[in-house]
């Protein structure tokens, strides 16, 4: 009996660190966390693929994305001399989408250890965040294909953003120093635009924010102000990820010395 209590322990050790090995988590110094949940291209030990639930079944990786998040947290440390939080999922999303409901994200309990340590590593960092911050902002990296060569915006219409509207008003979404304020001025399109309210129901038709910024947003007790950033597939491709990485970063800085510090 203790035997098989011994290798039990062990099995599920073993598939704990697997799930682990299945996520990239990185602490941080500035009140910021990145999030990329669907970058990854890895196959999960024990998992099979996903099949049709919910809406927009999407089975596909957002290309790139995983290394747009780590090259914007490289370069929010070279321009800060402080590194952002960061989350990956390195898993493929045709088993596992992180950005969606367990009851939707998969389907095979075998990738529930998985699921379950993406999410914790962003719970974890969270509570680090509120623990450490009276201001926090979690950007969660996506791409998209239907606006190529655009930057998409998504707070669930200003819910997400919360605590950010009710602290610093608008500016802070549309302003000069916001993100998007910043990449307009930097020359790419954005959707929406800058003249449009953050609250207005102006963000793009299933853009407007996933799961990850509805779960963690200012409009929960225990979240923080968050938002879905979009890359179209131009600014993902060969060379230019890395220009949009330094851009993004740049972006973000900007944000953080106006609205965070």
């Amino acid at each position: 009996m203790i035997r098989l209590l011994l290798m039990l322990l062990l099995v599920t050790a073993g598939a704990s660190a697997r799930s682990s090995d299945l996520v990239d988590a990185a602490g941080g110094e500035l009140p910021v966390i990145l999030t990329a949940p669907h970058g990854g291209l890895e196959n999960v030990p024990g998992c099979s693929e996903r099949h049709p639930a919910g809406t927009r079944f999407v089975n596909r990786p957002d290309a790139g994305t995983d290394r747009l998040a780590r090259a914007i947290a490289d370069e929010l440390k070279r321009l800060t001399g402080r590194a952002p939080y960061l989350v990956i999922a390195r898993f493929h999303r045709k088993y596992i989408d992180a950005n969606r409901r367990a009851e939707e994200a998969y389907g095979d309990p075998g990738c529930a250890a998985a699921y379950e340590a993406y999410h914790a590593a962003v719970r974890g960092h969270l509570a680090g965040l509120r623990a450490k911050f009276p201001h926090a902002m979690l950007f969660d990296i996506h791409g998209q294909t239907a606006f190529r060569d655009s930057i998409l915006r998504g707070t669930r219409h200003g819910s997400t953003v919360q605590a950010l509207l009710a602290r610093a008003g608008a500016p802070a979404i549309t302003g000069p120093d916001s993100v998007f304020g910043r990449f307009a001025a930097m020359g790419y399109k954005i959707v929406p635009g800058n003249e449009d309210a953050p609250t207005d129901r102006v963000e793009a038709k299933n853009y407007a924010g996933g799961h990850t910024v509805d779960l963690y947003g200012s409009h929960r007790a225990q979240g923080i102000d968050a938002m879905q950033l979009e890359f179209g597939r131009d600014l993902r491709d060969g060379a230019r990820l890395e220009q949009t990485a330094k851009d993004t970063a740049q972006a973000i800085a900007a944000f953080y010395e106006r609205f965070l510090k």
